[in-house]
């Protein structure tokens, strides 16, 4: 297993989510919570995977440590779940969804054999884009249970600080 290149994706990971909390109008004080949420998700998620549990299982794995995470910077940042919401989506099927996008836009213009090929794949990519969102919402539904389970669900939903 090397590490490295895990750590650097996870990096990546939490800078998208930094970015996304940037374009959704985060306050300063709440980009180290949606950085630290997204790169935790998607280390828990690329360790995973390297230690070969399935994709879903992985990314279920990852939207859990998300939500935890999440958790313990809510109450010191008085932050909305917006660092959870952040955190989870670059666990997410970005590139299947975009392949498919590709795919039923240029389905139009194929014919015969080729036709089928696109049409194999284009179900491929929606399938694993449909089962990653399933494993995204199973993820963050099974950390709200722990965190109810240890009586912490207030942390993160609370609407305003």
């Amino acid at each position: 297993m090397d590490w490295f290149p895990m750590l650097i994706n996870a990096c990546w990971g939490g800078l998208f989510a930094a970015g996304l909390g940037v374009m959704l109008t985060t306050p300063s004080q709440g980009l180290l919570p949606c950085f630290a949420c997204g790169m935790v998700g998607r280390l828990v998620r690329n360790l995973l995977i390297a230690g070969g549990l399935s994709q879903a299982a992985s990314v279920a794995m990852g939207a859990i440590a998300c939500v935890l995470v999440a958790t313990l910077f809510s109450r010191r940042f008085h932050l909305t779940p917006l660092a959870m919401v952040t955190g989870v989506l670059p666990l997410g099927a970005a590139v299947p969804l975009f392949r498919s996008i590709h795919g039923i836009l240029t389905l139009h213009r194929l014919q015969g054999e080729a036709l089928s090929e696109a049409v194999v794949q284009l179900i491929a990519n929606l399938s694993n884009v449909f089962t990653t969102t399933l494993a995204i919402v199973l993820g963050i539904w099974l950390g709200l249970l722990i965190l109810k389970v240890l009586g912490r669900k207030d942390l993160l939903l609370r609407s305003s600080p």
